[in-house]
């Protein structure tokens, strides 16, 4: 929907504007994309990490309130008050419906992976009577460990991004430096055919590059 409100601007900009405000009106929309597809991205990896700790805490709840004596019903419904990704498989469990199903089948969401190994753990306490107390705090201790890994790993790939950043503007600086020297390079880009191959070309080169930066530090970091 985006692209074609984006695209059917720049047809009318052709239009009515000429092939120059074609030109300006396409160079602005790649960049306008592309910073909304960052945002979004950042927002998304924010969602997992918020979901990744949900899920360790819902674990730990879970693991104590058995420990002082509730039954693992109970204290799946008392950790879901603290950690809403659990409500579900609570709902279920109140509907006497498959706890370890519904675990399983949300752990496919971003961020719930953790949520797998915490339905294993409730179908070898329930099946084998084993202390889930234990179980779950294996899981949770597990789920910590990555997090402190995701941690590191984040903080590393801090640099990589904000050069990808650094490399997106840097055009912006060499307009600056064209004055600087006594040139035009505005004039440039805007008078000719050649320039705005140039101000489309450069501005679509500065936005894949900063894209491209941003999706190898997502992938180092969903494959830590």
């Amino acid at each position: 929907m985006v692209v074609a409100l984006a695209l059917a601007a720049v047809i009318a900009l052709a239009v009515f504007g000429g092939p120059e405000a074609a030109a300006v009106g396409l160079a602005v929309s790649i960049a306008g994309a592309t910073v909304i597809h960052l945002i979004a991205q950042a927002q998304l990896t924010h969602r997992e990490h918020a979901r990744r700790t949900e899920v360790a805490n819902g674990c730990s709840v879970i693991a104590n309130q058995v420990r002082v004596g509730r039954i693992p019903s109970e204290a799946l419904t008392l950790a879901a008050v603290d950690a809403p990704v659990l409500e579900i498989a609570a709902r279920i469990q109140r509907n006497g419906g498959d706890v370890v199903a519904t675990l399983t089948s949300q752990a496919r969401e971003p961020g719930c992976q953790g949520l797998r190994d915490l339905a294993r753990a409730w179908q070898v306490g329930v099946r084998t009577g084993a202390p889930m107390a234990d179980l779950l705090d294996q899981v949770a201790l597990a789920l910590r460990a990555d997090q402190a890994v995701e941690r590191t790993v984040t903080a590393e790939l801090a640099g990589p991004r904000a050069t990808g950043r650094v490399m997106a503007v840097l055009p912006l600086c060499g307009v600056g430096l064209g004055y600087l020297l006594g040139g035009n390079p505005v004039r440039f880009l805007l008078d000719r055919p050649i320039g705005w191959a140039c101000l489309v070309g450069g501005v679509g080169l500065a936005a894949a590059g900063a894209v491209w930066i941003d999706w190898l530090a997502r992938q180092v970091g969903s494959h830590r």
